[in-house]
């Protein structure tokens, strides 16, 4: 029915506009819906600006570029034809009887860029669509004398229009788009949070979108749209490629463009996350739990078939634990209004502590000292199933997950930000996936534990392995001791690490007599050296001068240095991602990459979220990342921004910094008339 008074509408509006360009309807000023003025610059380059003044009288209407279910956007027929640029100012909606168009019912001001050939007069006729009850259609004839220069005042009255068109930058951003069959879903994110949001998009070719339904919460907006084609029947939203959208929040607004091609379904994100858990095996941040990996491998020789497979998926089933008790923790935070990322539990201290504690222990227990085990009382039939290195399994999976959560392997960041972003039970079942991707190789060895026989035989060279594998765990713990050093000061923590290593150094002497005087000497010496230089050395020296003028990271000085047509390097770190070392070390430190980097005419802004910081947060919101590492390069032909990969290459940031300095026009505000 909807469909019929529409189309019904629409035939009477034909109707209408008909009438009005027959011969004999009155195009008489005193007798048209609105006043036209129109304002002219000099002409420069080839070039000539214009401002169409158009006033609509009361009660009356015109249209934007997409005008929804009514009229049609203004049109200007040069004799001869010439280029036209417009440039369009916010629009509103109006939405009645269950149609919506999009459109202006006050004063609006359309700044125009027009190529001139060097021409001194210019003719046109501008036709415009109007409605109230009914819809007409006027037209004005153009004629602009441009040899008589400039209008009074044009530069001001230039800069007031171009005010009122939408920047291509600023506070807002698309996050993620998705489709489902006809349905098409964009998030956007502002730093300021929304107040009476509302989308206008121009269709794709051969589509049509419906108004959008809209709801938003905290820094994110989500619209809904239908699509179909030029006949109304549904359409795959996946055909579609970018979408231009014009975002309004309050008086401020945007124009953004939305990649649909980029769209992926739940099956694919699954497929991603499987894959991102995998390669989370092999990223640096992991390389502390490589003890706990080879140690595991280092006994299979020695054990039967059945309780190779049940300690390894035990070890398996502790890092899918590990997932879903993170899952849990983003869920209850999510429901909370608080903005979560990938890794933000390495900003508590006391979560580091702990995990320095934890350290400690298994290097007890890859020395052969303890023996690590679940609670009885909480998992009686996981620790007996298979011997009593099962709850130790356990224990390993979930330990070995936690280490690893600083990390942004690639893959992961899509797979966490789709999922910090999807209803709660698609975020559930996306970090499953995730832990189940990165208990692939246990499982594996599940499966296959002939495995065991690839190994070499027991011998004196699984001693030599032991002894690496503590040295590796010490190695972690002291490492994640040095991040507590700017939380509670190097004298504290110096003290308590040397009483830790001391201890179990202690402990090593005991159990091995034969070298207990040497580990008796070794352990005075940790003391003793910890304890000096706790107490009698000078205050921390500063870091040393970096190789690159970093500035710190505000959207004030992004927003400062892209009105100055400057490049920007957006760079956001922490003391406990080690893949942002792996960054600084491996690419920008790099000769050439410095070079680059410190030109006059690229900004270098970097932020520390060691520690939680709002503004960090909201920027990482604003460009849908999920965690650190987050790398983005900003320039005149990407004032949105370019965000990198979490591992950076040489090439492509160099390319992407190049691009940045191309200045381009967007399409979909550029049109021939």
């Amino acid at each position: 029915m909807k469909t019929f008074l529409r189309s019904l509408w629409l035939l009477l509006f034909s109707l209408s506009a008909a009438s009005a360009a027959v011969p004999g309807w009155s195009l008489k000023p005193e007798n048209a819906h609105a006043q036209v003025h129109v304002y002219n610059d000099v002409p420069a380059e080839g070039k000539v600006r214009l401002l169409l003044d158009v006033i609509p009288n009361e009660g009356w209407k015109t249209y934007w570029r997409t005008p929804g279910d009514g009229g049609f956007r203004p049109v200007i027929e040069w004799h001869p034809q010439v280029e036209t640029q417009w440039h369009w100012p916010r629009p509103v909606r109006f939405d009645s009887a269950g149609f919506s168009s999009v459109g202006y019912n006050q004063r609006v001001v359309f700044p125009l860029e027009i190529t001139t050939d060097e021409t001194q007069q210019l003719h046109g006729k501008l036709t415009l669509s109007l409605c109230s009850n009914l819809c007409v259609v006027n037209t004005f004839p153009l004629d602009i004398d441009l040899s008589a220069g400039a209008s009074p005042d044009f530069a001001d009255a230039w800069e007031n229009a171009m005010t009122a068109v939408p920047p291509a930058s600023g506070n807002m951003t698309v996050s993620s788009v998705t489709t489902d069959g006809d349905r098409l879903m964009v998030k956007i994110t502002s730093a300021d949070g929304w107040l009476r949001p509302d989308v206008f998009t121009d269709n794709p070719t051969g589509a049509n979108l419906s108004p959008p339904q809209i709801a938003f919460a905290g820094v994110t907006l989500t619209a809904r749209f239908n699509v179909s084609d030029k006949g109304g029947k549904p359409l795959d939203a996946s055909r579609l490629q970018q979408l231009p959208l014009l975002v309004s929040n309050g008086t401020e607004s945007q124009q953004l463009t939305a990649d649909v091609t980029d769209s992926t379904s739940l099956w694919q994100i699954m497929a991603v996350a499987l894959a991102g858990g995998l390669i989370l095996n092999l990223m640096p941040c992991v390389l502390p739990v490589l003890g706990i990996k080879l140690a595991s491998l280092m006994t299979l020789a020695q054990s039967s078939r059945r309780e190779t497979r049940l300690r390894f998926m035990a070890t398996a089933a502790g890092i899918i634990f590990s997932f879903l008790v993170l899952a849990a923790v983003m869920t209850g935070l999510r429901l909370s209004g608080a903005w979560i990322g990938w890794g933000f539990q390495f900003q508590s201290p006391w979560f580091i502590a702990t995990m320095v504690v934890v350290t400690w222990l298994f290097c007890f227990s890859l020395a052969g000292l303890i023996e690590l085990r679940l609670p009885s009382g909480l998992t009686t039939r996981l620790a007996t199933a298979g011997g009593n290195g099962i709850g130790g399994s356990f224990l390993e999976g979930a330990f070995a997950t936690l280490l690893a959560t600083p990390c942004t392997a690639p893959f992961l960041g899509t797979a966490v930000t789709y999922a910090l972003a999807a209803p709660l039970h698609q975020l559930w079942l996306i970090f499953f996936v995730l832990g189940l991707g990165m208990s692939l190789p246990w499982l594996a060895i599940s499966i296959v534990p002939g495995v065991a026989r690839w190994l070499p035989k027991p011998g004196p060279w699984m001693g030599k392995l032991r002894l690496v594998l503590v040295l590796l765990m010490l190695g972690s713990c002291l490492w994640l001791m040095s991040l507590l050093v700017k939380e509670w000061g190097a004298r504290y923590v110096l003290i308590g690490g040397g009483v830790m290593v001391a201890f179990f150094l202690y402990r090593c002497a005991v159990a091995m007599p034969q070298h207990k005087e040497n580990l008796r000497t070794l352990v005075f010496g940790v003391l003793f050296g910890a304890g000096l230089y706790a107490f009698l050395a000078p205050h921390p020296q500063a870091e040393k001068n970096s190789l690159l003028n970093w500035q710190p990271l505000s959207q004030a000085a992004l927003s400062e240095a892209l009105a100055a047509k400057k490049r920007v390097l957006v760079d956001i770190t922490a003391d406990w991602c080690l893949n942002c070392r792996v960054n600084e070390v491996l690419v920008l430190h790099r000769p050439e990459v410095v070079a680059a980097l410190n030109r006059d005419d690229i900004v270098l802004l970097q932020g520390n979220w060691s520690k939680p910081s709002a503004e960090i947060e909201q920027f990482l919101s604003r460009y849908g990342a999920s965690g650190i590492p987050f790398n983005a390069i900003f320039g005149p032909s990407t004032p949105q921004g370019h965000v990198l990969p979490s591992l950076l290459s040489k090439d492509e940031l160099l390319t992407a910094l190049a691009k940045a300095n191309m200045a381009t026009t967007p399409a979909f505000i550029k049109e021939k008339e």
